[in-house]
């Protein structure tokens, strides 16, 4: 169900198959707050997932033998990223191994690992139980689960109340933390004064900071804002042609042209 805070911000969490990104920037969908391994020993553990799962054919047993030492040593992270990879990955090895697998995500929620807390709450089909879970995970440092909070306080569409200001906070917890799309957002109430006083330099600052992460969005609304003079930002023509040269570059243009036959719409 996607999430529209204001017009011009987007929301809804950024959910799918591979979850990965850098742990030291703090661009990763999955948040890697170790207890037992060292941010190495999880960065390697990452790369060397991601490099078995960059085969279609892989087959879950791999996987599970880079993981399993740590897991049998009790490490929280460990529990949370084996069962977070064999569930965005669909993988199918039965019912009593996703029974184990859950047991085990279930189990790093219980010692308050906030991603595995964070993926209960997308679990969750009762909504003011899903919101005390999420709000949870966000407190104890998930990066998706504040960047959520941000959307729905944006937004009302939870079981609290609509709050810009709040949703500004916790837009601003996740993108210092260096999560792109809460940059994106955060950038957006800027331009927009929604939640904050309007600060067309804070806006652009922070969706420069998403664009330079990849964010396609981001890009777009850049070369929009310069080349338009929009939301208090001065029309600026060289700007804008840099901004929009890199978005003729993005997958998001070349869809966008593909669906609409021109790049609007």
């Amino acid at each position: 169900m996607p999430l529209r805070p204001s017009p011009g911000v987007r929301a809804g969490p950024r959910l799918g198959r591979g979850r990965l990104g850098d742990y030291s920037t703090g661009s990763a969908n999955i948040t890697l707050l170790s207890v037992n391994m060292d941010a190495q020993t999880i960065n390697r553990l990452v790369e060397a997932t991601k490099l078995l799962l960059e085969n279609d054919a892989a087959e879950w047993s791999a996987v599970e033998a880079l993981w399993r030492p740590h897991v049998d040593q009790g490490d929280e992270d460990a529990e949370f990223n084996m069962s977070e990879f064999y569930l965005d990955y669909g993988f199918d090895s039965g019912a009593a191994k996703d029974r184990e697998i859950q047991d085990l995500l279930e189990r790093a929620a219980s010692r308050s690992q906030p991603d595995a807390i964070y993926r209960l709450s997308r679990q969750c089909s009762e909504k003011v139980e899903g919101d005390a879970l999420l709000l949870k995970a966000g407190e104890l440092g998930s990066l998706e689960a504040q960047r959520d909070f941000g959307a729905l306080f944006a937004t009302g569409d939870w079981t609290g109340p609509r709050d810009s200001v709040r949703a500004v906070e916790w837009y601003r917890r996740a993108a210092e933390r260096g999560h792109a799309d809460a940059q994106y957002n955060l950038g957006s109430m800027y331009l927009l004064g929604e939640g904050v006083q309007a600060d067309p330099d804070e806006g652009l600052r922070w969706l420069q900071s998403s664009a330079e992460q990849g964010d396609e969005q981001s890009v777009r609304l850049l070369a929009d804002l310069y080349r338009n003079g929009l939301c208090g930002v001065s029309a600026d023509a060289a700007e804008a042609e840099l901004w929009e040269e890199k978005y003729r570059k993005t997958d998001l243009y070349r869809l966008r042209k593909q669906r609409w036959g021109t790049e609007e719409g």
